[in-house]
This record gives C-alpha cells, sequence and structure tokens, in this order.
C-alpha cells in the first residue's frame, strides 16, 4: 500500500506541472485524456508493485503475468498517440520488464526470464483487441487523444515514462532502504526484528553455536523465543526456520517444492506443488491407486513382513492430482467450517499425495478412522521407519504440521533419512528438513 500511494503522489505532482503548463500557456486541457492517464498510469503501478511482490517460476503466475499486460497493449495507443506504433508498445514492455527484473533482484535475489516472453504475448493480445476497439469506436479514441501542438510540452509529451521512472526511482529506493534495514516498509514491519550483531553482543551467543540458525532470522528467533518460554533454544531456531512463527499459507513465505527423488520431498502449509505437478513415474501399489516406483517397493516389502505377524492392511488413498484434491477439499467444505477442514484436509497443491509417495492406509478396507488404536497401527507406528516410512502427522506434531493426528498417513521418505529420523528422535519432516537438507551437519 506504502508504494501505492507513493505512485499515486508522483503522478499528482506530475499532472499537477502538466496543468500548471497548459493554463500558463492558455491551452485547452483535455479532460478526458488526463483522466484515463491516471487510470492507466495507476495501473502500471499496480503492474510493478504485483510483480515485485511475486517472484513468478509456476505457469499459473506467468498467466497472471499475460493478462496484466493485455491493458498495456490495448489501453497505451488510445491513450498515447505515439503508441499507435506497435513496436514502441515493444520497448516499453521492455523497459518496463527490466524495472521489474531490477525489482526483484532487489527483493530476493533473483529473477525469471520468462516474465519478457509473457508479457509480450499479454502485449500482442492487448494491441490486436485495441484496434478493434479503435476502429469500432474511432470517436472515442479522438476524443482522449492530446492534439498535435506547434509547441509541445515536455510533459505533455512523455507523462507516462515520466510518471513510470519517478515512481520506479521512489520503488528502487525504498527497496534497498528494505534491503539494509531488514525491514518491510510495505508490510508495516518485516518480520525480523531489526538488530546488532557482533561479538559484544552476548544476547545473540546462544545462536551461534547452532550451526542450523541463520543470522538474519535472530531477530525471529527472539521474538517466537519470548512467546514459547518453556522452549528449548534448538526447538526455537529450527521452528523458525520452518517458517512456525508465521501464520499458514503465508504467501510471503510459501515456496513451490522441487521433485528431487534424492531428498524428501517436504510438502506442508508453506510448501506446495504447481498446478501442472506430477511424479516422475507412477505405478499401481493396489486396485487403482497409483504411487512412485520407490514407494510401491518400500510398501511392498512392509506388508510382507506385517503379513507375516498375522496382521493386514489396506491402501486407502495414494496419489492424488491437484485437480482432484480441489474437488476433495471442495467437498468438505460444503459440510465443515474452512478452519476445520483445514485440519484433515490439505488446500490444492498442499497435499502430500500430490507426490505420489503418500499413503493412507487401513486394517478395514476403505474406513481410515477404523485404524486408530489397531494392532495393526501400533505396528506400522513403531515399524515404518524400517521400510523408509514415517508416520507424517503425529499427535504431539499438531502445531507444527497444521493437521490432527492421522495415523494411518504415512509417507515415504527413504530408509537412510527414515533410520536418522527415528535414531535422532526426530518426530517431523519440517525438523529433518532444516537440520539435514536446508543446513550442513557438521
Amino acid at each position: 500500500m506504502l508504494y501505492f500511494l507513493l505512485g499515486l503522489l508522483s503522478i499528482i505532482a506530475l499532472q499537477s506541472i502538466l496543468f500548471m503548463q497548459y493554463y500558463g500557456r492558455g491551452y485547452r486541457i483535455n479532460k478526458k485524456h488526463m483522466f484515463f492517464s491516471v487510470i492507466f498510469s495507476l495501473y502500471m503501478i499496480y503492474v510493478i508493485e504485483f510483480l515485485h511482490d511475486k517472484i513468478i517460476h509456476m505457469n499459473t503466475d506467468l498467466i497472471m503475468i499475460m493478462l496484466l499486460f493485455i491493458p498495456v497493449g490495448m489501453l497505451m495507443p488510445m491513450i498515447y498517440r505515439r503508441y499507435r506504433n506497435f513496436l514502441l508498445v515493444m520497448v516499453y514492455t521492455v523497459l518496463m520488464d527490466i524495472l521489474i527484473f531490477i525489482l526483484q533482484n532487489l527483493a530476493v535475489g533473483r529473477i525469471n526470464l520468462l516474465v519478457l516472453l509473457f508479457s509480450f504475448v499479454g502485449v500482442l493480445f492487448g494491441f490486436f483487441a485495441g484496434t478493434v476497439l479503435n476502429r469500432t469506436f474511432p470517436e472515442f479514441r479522438k476524443s482522449i487523444i492530446l492534439k498535435k501542438r506547434k509547441k509541445k510540452i515536455l510533459f505533455a509529451l512523455y507523462e507516462i515514462e515520466l510518471v513510470t521512472i519517478c515512481f520506479a526511482a521512489l520503488f528502487m529506493m525504498i527497496s534497498m532502504a528494505e534491503n539494509i534495514s531488514g525491514k518491510n516498509l510495505n508490510k508495516k514491519l518485516k518480520d525480523t526484528i531489526s538488530y546488532s550483531h557482533n561479538g559484544d553482543d552476548k544476547r545473540w551467543n546462544i545462536y551461534d553455536s547452532i550451526y542450523y540458525a541463520d543470522e538474519d532470522k535472530y531477530g525471529r528467533y527472539e521474538s517466537y523465543a519470548g512467546k514459547h518460554p518453556d522452549m528449548s533454544v534448538e526447538e526455537v531456531v529450527w521452528r523458525v526456520d520452518a517458517n512456525l512463527d508465521k501464520e499458514f499459507y503465508d504467501e510471503e513465505y510459501t515456496k513451490y517444492a522441487d521433485a528431487d527423488t534424492d531428498k524428501p520431498l517436504l510438502i506442508n502449509k508453506f510448501n506446495r506443488v504447481s498446478e501442472d505437478f506430477e511424479p516422475y513415474r507412477l505405478i499401481k501399489i493396489e486396485g487403482d491407486y497409483e504411487a512412485t516406483p520407490e514407494t510401491v517397493s518400500a510398501y511392498k516389502r512392509l506388508i510382507e513382513d506385517l503379513e507375516a505377524e498375522g496382521m493386514k492392511i489396506y491402501v486407502v488413498s495414494a496419489y492424488r492430482s491437484v485437480a482432484y484434491q480441489k474437488r476433495l477439499h471442495n467437498y468438505y467444505l460444503k459440510s465443515d467450517e474452512k478452519e476445520v477442514v483445514e485440519t484433515y484436509s490439505a488446500r490444492p497443491g498442499y497435499s502430500e499425495h500430490h507426490t505420489g509417495r503418500a499413503l493412507d492406509v487401513s486394517q478395514v478396507y476403505n474406513n481410515l478412522d477404523a485404524f486408530e488404536g489397531s494392532d495393526e497401527a501400533d505396528w506400522v507406528y513403531k515399524n515404518a521407519y524400517k521400510y523408509g516410512f514415517i508416520v507424517r502427522y503425529k499427535a504431539s506434531q499438531t502445531d507444527v504440521t497444521g493437521y490432527i493426528f492421522e495415523p494411518w498417513h504415512i509417507v515415504y521418505v527413504g530408509e537412510e533419512i527414515s533410520r536418522t529420523m527415528h535414531d535422532e528422535n526426530i518426530e517431523t519432516l519440517e525438523e529433518y528438513v532444516v537440520k539435514y537438507i536446508d543446513h550442513v551437519k557438521p
């Protein structure tokens, strides 16, 4: 909101100067042009801010970029005479993309060149749509275009460019100030508390000996520890590293998962898959259910040993597409409040079943509720780690996972990882990822 207000102030300042230039020279003021120019300037500020705050990686967001740039190709030729030339519209788009790349790099240190391609496509669609509108309603365009004058006014000729440059300068200065201060001025304060860390500051020394403690999060550790005085320092650190000091589904801390089979695929309320995500390979596990080959192989070994003990379990759910999860989640929302549903059903894109590594099992076919407290559940709880599985949603970790106790929900993470978690008494995948994937243990 702060950025938008600053952009609005820059528009008001430049339009006021333009107005005074017209008034001082006795020119007739084209109020329609001024109105549409202000609206378009505000829209471009919104586009810059939107793309600055959302680093684009997935197709759905790239489609959003295309949609955002359609009005650029459609409205610029209608409002500004020189942009009747499509090449000039494309040049302006390139300059806008360069600005976006700079802002993205300042914000998170990376850019995505696909922004350029999808913005071009959006401008192209918009330009053709605008051409059709101009031919259909030629009088409307004539009424908002500034007429040529012998004595040109600089601000009238380059008003949209000046607005963009002015706002961009303000935006970049704020972004740099955020990086230096560690505060996000656009969201009141960034999650980190400003601090000074040096050898003489004993407040922070407690974190220096923890190998998975990140220096830029010391302020967050301190804040979280203050809210949980009975929690050990080590637990405070890994929980904050897992973003548990934030609200679930906070977009600022949401990451898209990478289907790397050499690592556990962490999917939770801060880590999701893309809309079109599919495991690299799926095979039958039971009936019509599918899972990854490694998951199927491990499960077969598990049930062989389980059956040797005189017990039997069935797969009740395995791989689910994002579309299927959406239908399932919406079905639950018809009978329960959203807050309740999200304790037992993941939002589309946030379900471990998307990975093909998660299984819901029960000793009663198609009845998960019967599993809790059974001999089969007790055996799985105690022995799943031997086959590379973990019981993902334990009763003691509901505040970490955000889900109720689900003894039937097991996830394949690989035997080495599951045994390490068992031996180190690590109960959640979040803690393991912080300590062994995101950081290298000495």
